[in-house]
Order: structure tokens, then C-alpha cells, then sequence
């Protein structure tokens, strides 16, 4: 991770933590255990950020727990013929999860590029349909 994630690798993320992997693209795709504490490696691994090289620094070791693919996407939007009245277009599995609240098109501001806690029973879900 870049700087931007430093205080928060620092103080939250623990050994015997366990996280969901989210892919770009609309998948979560993994859970993680985290099996050490964060590490400052300032080598190029190979990962670029806007088509250029970019050291991202800080890193924790992980054990890959259970694989799969769930796809998820946008299930709300506004009625065409009334933008203030809202229509449920496109049921999927980000419905049953309660940490994304905006089941709109905006939905991925909440697992693009961030590290965020969520409940148990959203863990969980995520983890019995991968």
C-alpha cells in the first residue's frame, strides 16, 4: 500500500486478521489472513499507478485462505420518468451486504482502493459464497 494506508496498517491491521479481497472490475475474489506486521519495502516490485512505476511501500504478509469469484454491481438507480423515485433494476449480491450502503452507481467507493472494516455478518457472507 501507498502512504495514504501507513497509520491506518499501523494501528488496525493485526496479525491473525483476516481480510476480503476486493478486484477491480467488480469481484471479490479472495480471504486473506494476515500473518505478520507491516514491512517497509521501498523496492520496485513491478505494480505501476497511472501506466508508471510506483513503489508501493508498505505491505503485510498474507495466507490465502479460500479463492473464488462474486461478482457485484449497482442494483439501484432513479426511475426514468422520475429521478426522485427509485427503482430496484439489477438485484445482485451487493444487496445483501449492509457496508455498501449506495447500491447505486457510486456503489464502489467503498472497496476501490481503501481498507475498510466491515461487520461480521457482511465477512461472512462473503466468505460462505466464494
Amino acid at each position: 500500500m501507498d502512504y495514504r494506508y501507513y497509520v491506518t496498517l499501523k494501528k488496525f491491521v493485526r496479525k491473525g486478521d483476516k481480510a476480503i479481497v476486493y478486484a477491480h472490475g467488480g469481484e471479490f475474489v479472495a480471504v486473506v489472513e494476515i500473518t505478520g506486521e507491516m514491512r517497509e519495502d521501498f523496492n520496485h516490485n513491478g505494480w505501476t499507478k497511472n501506466g508508471r512505476p510506483y513503489v508501493f511501500p508498505y505491505r503485510v504478509p498474507l495466507r490465502m485462505l479460500k479463492e473464488g469469484r462474486i461478482s457485484i454491481s449497482y442494483s439501484t438507480a432513479n426511475e426514468p420518468e422520475n429521478e426522485e423515485k427509485a427503482s430496484w433494476n439489477r438485484p445482485n449480491f451487493i444487496d445483501e451486504l449492509v457496508f455498501i450502503a449506495d447500491k447505486g452507481k457510486t456503489w464502489n467507493q467503498y472497496v476501490q482502493v481503501s481498507i475498510v472494516r466491515i461487520a461480521k455478518e457482511d465477512f461472512d457472507s462473503v466468505e460462505s459464497n466464494l
